[in-house]
Parts: C-alpha cells; structure tokens; sequence
C-alpha cells in the first residue's frame, strides 16, 4: 500500500478529524472512500479508457523513481 501526503487547512483537517470520529471512522479510511469514489466516478466519465491506460504506463517509470527502501517504513502505518 501506498503512502499520500496531503496539505489542508487547520480548520478542514479538525472538522475531518471531527466527522470521522464521530462516524467511528478514521481520518484515512474516510479519505480513501473518497478517492475510491471519485477514481471509479472518472474511469466512467472517461470515454477512451485505453487513452486512461496508456497515461498510466508512461507514468509508471515516474512513479518508481519515488520507491525506495527508505520509505518502507511508511507501509506498514
């Protein structure tokens, strides 16, 4: 599993932090939800989605120059 890092404001952060916790939920998993729904909610409004494909896979080289054993540790948090 990945690691993201985002930037929001004070204010929205402890309004999430105060949502999710009253939902019982946590920060992340609400945060995933939203991004699960948006990706699927893109991939249908995209009408070529071999065009989707072919922009990942020229992003995948990119994407493994950020991979190294030092952010490992991020994995398991």
């Amino acid at each position: 599993m990945g690691v993201m890092s985002i930037r929001i404001s004070e204010d929205k952060r402890k309004k999430l932090k105060a949502i999710a916790s009253l939902e019982g939920k946590s920060m992340t998993n609400i945060v995933s939800e939203l991004i699960e729904e948006y990706v699927i909610e893109a991939q249908e409004r995209l009408k070529d989605k071999a065009e989707l494909k072919e922009i990942m896979k020229a992003s995948e080289t990119s994407f493994s120059e950020w991979d190294n054993d030092e952010d490992e540790v991020f994995n398991d948090l």
